[in-house]
């Protein structure tokens, strides 16, 4: 990827190159007028992606990555995805589609987000790092006990996963944050035959539990 921020989007960006470019080149100029599809254009970290589709024979392609843009001018990384560099002409197609390599990057930072593996019996403590996508994961733990965070922010999601079978063999019990409630409950034990548990803060004291 070529920048660590977040992969850029645009509805019905499509345009074609106003000019010829070589392999090597690492600007590219917009038909007239068509750089304002792509607006607001990457800041530092970001880009977006771009396919060089030829007008002749539409066979011939090359994803780029944008990683700027002034006026109706490109700055781009080019052979992205497996493709090659190549020779494109005025008139070729220059889009912004959705490409394999973009929808597999969302993919790994599900896989990689905060997660977190509890396999000793007991007593374990939730932390707000545990939160936003992050699953907090329980093995075969028989006795087991956690407080939701304090301090979480307004919406803030968290969950319990089941490893091993469900709750009903290994329950876990999940208390409210001191002066907090879930649902109207002080706590709420895990024991009933599903594998996961969804809770969400939404302030003035309050989580939601979805099992």
């Amino acid at each position: 990827m070529a920048g660590s921020g977040p992969i850029l989007f645009y509805n019905n960006a499509a345009t074609t190159l106003a000019g010829a470019l070589t392999p090597t080149a690492t600007t590219a100029n917009l038909a007239a007028g068509s750089g304002i599809l792509f607006i607001p254009g990457p800041s530092t970290g970001q880009f977006f992606s771009m396919t060089f589709i030829d007008a002749l024979t539409q066979n011939n392609n090359e994803i780029v990555h944008v990683t700027a843009i002034v006026g109706d001018t490109i700055t781009i990384v080019r052979g992205q995805e497996g493709t090659t560099p190549q020779n494109w002409l005025a008139g070729d197609f220059a889009q912004n589609l959705i490409t394999a390599g973009t929808l597999t990057s969302f993919l790994q930072s599900i896989a990689n987000a905060n997660t977190r593996i509890i396999t000793l019996s007991g007593a374990f403590t939730m932390t707000t790092s545990d939160g936003a996508i992050g699953l907090l994961r329980t093995t075969a733990v028989a006795t087991s006990s956690t407080i939701l965070p304090s301090g979480a922010a307004v919406g803030a999601v968290f969950q319990i996963k089941d490893l091993v079978g469900n709750f009903q063999a290994f329950p876990v019990t999940v208390n409210a944050p001191g002066g907090q409630n879930i649902s109207n409950l002080s706590f709420v034990t895990l024991n009933v035959n599903r594998q996961s548990a969804t809770f969400q803060y939404f302030g003035s004291n309050v989580w939601s539990v979805d099992y």
